[in-house]
């Protein structure tokens, strides 16, 4: 039992279009999430205007956030228990990659931790910063053999036209 934050707070100028919305968007990554087990599924949607696009629970940024960094601070101090993140650009995850997520920060095939894709038991963990990549340096790095491939960026249409 577990309660994601879907980010899906900004309209992706590099993509052209929302990703919140491309290849199933937020009701997919809830269908995946809510399969797995996930109890509780939050959209941090960014605006006030945006949280009428979503049919799961949304909390808009709150007004003196400055970074997507305040708004996880601000968003894991509201919950309790396990908390699963979630980028809306996460087109290739499924229920079994939250199935067999633990603790911690997966790595892509590269190598590289992908923090957005992270989850977190203890609150404490989380380092005060304004950098993703240095607020969970004190997460444990999960490596996912199995699920490698569902674990990847899309930073621009190259990527997503990929899939």
């Amino acid at each position: 039992m577990y309660t994601a934050l879907i980010l899906a707070g900004g309209l992706s100028s590099r993509m052209g279009q929302d990703k919140a919305f491309m290849h199933g968007g937020v009701p997919r990554l809830a269908k995946e999430l809510r399969q797995s087990g996930c109890t509780k599924i939050v959209v941090l949607c960014g605006s006030e205007e945006r949280a009428e696009l979503f049919d799961e629970e949304c909390w808009p940024d709150p007004e003196d956030a400055d970074c997507l960094a305040e708004v996880i601070r601000w968003a894991i101090n509201k919950l309790e228990g396990v908390i699963q993140f979630v980028p809306c650009d996460a087109f290739l995850v499924s229920s079994k990659f939250f199935t067999e997520m633990s603790i911690g920060v997966p790595l892509d095939g590269e190598g590289r931790r992908q923090p957005l894709l992270a989850r977190i038991e203890k609150k404490g963990d989380i380092i005060h910063s304004n950098r993703i990549e240095t607020m969970f340096q004190n997460i444990p790095s999960v490596k996912l053999p199995q699920i490698l491939h569902e674990i990847k960026n899309f930073n621009d249409l190259n990527d997503f036209n990929q899939l």
